[in-house]
């Protein structure tokens, strides 16, 4: 293997001006967690997350159809393979580090979701459905997606792409999170929990994968 050949296998994710700011985005979804289990705690009695909750339920309710085709696309079959693809994409590309950034950092941010935090707020709040599966899982794959169009090279990717794309996988997981309060599956502030989560386990799997000790595994695997 060349030296070109190792340097291009375990290139940083991120470039050094973006793993501040990484850093910042972190504690804020941390902080957003935080703060929708204290709602979750007072039986959803946020006059935001009931207002929210009654607009979509008011006006998009009746598009039951249409609801359940946007909420399918944070369910894990369609997440599982978009989850591939960019997996397929990052070996061709010679970036292992992002091959294991989204095949952790995406089923990871469910488990979480799915056996740890949920399962924790039925058992302390009884009825509660905090966060949202599906908004966890499609917020890591934006999340995902942002980190890795972050650190492609600009002659790859031009910037106004890269704002384009994960601008419309935002609004996507916004959508979705619509859908599920529409359709009565959750409340606004189990759909902002799960966009927390998603977004918080992949910038923390990003930061241990930028290790020096990760980057010198991922060396020896490639």
């Amino acid at each position: 293997m060349t030296h070109g050949r190792q340097s291009s296998d375990v290139s940083p994710l991120l470039p050094p001006p973006a793993r501040r700011c990484v850093v910042i985005v972190l504690f804020f979804a941390i902080f957003v967690l935080a703060g929708g289990a204290v709602l979750v705690h007072n039986q959803y009695a946020d006059p935001l997350d009931r207002r929210v909750d009654f607009w979509a339920t008011a006006h998009l309710g009746g598009h039951g159809e249409a609801l359940h085709l946007v909420s399918d696309l944070g369910q894990k079959v369609g997440v599982t393979v978009i989850v591939a693809v960019i997996f397929v994409a990052c070996l061709a590309a010679r970036r292992p580090n992002g091959a294991a950034l989204v095949v952790v950092g995406v089923p990871a941010a469910a488990v979480a979701t799915e056996k740890l935090l949920k399962p924790m707020a039925v058992h302390l709040y009884m009825n509660a459905s905090y966060p949202s599966g599906h908004t966890t899982s499609f917020f890591a794959l934006i999340t995902t997606v942002a980190v890795l169009l972050t650190g492609a090279p600009a002659s790859k990717v031009r910037p106004a792409v890269r704002i384009a794309i994960v601008t419309a996988g935002v609004l996507i997981g916004c959508a979705i999170g619509l859908a599920v309060m529409a359709l009565g599956d959750h409340r606004f502030i189990d759909t902002v929990g799960g966009a927390a989560v998603g977004t918080a386990v992949v910038l923390i799997v990003t930061l241990l994968l930028e290790l020096p000790a990760s980057r010198r595994l991922l060396r020896r695997c490639a």
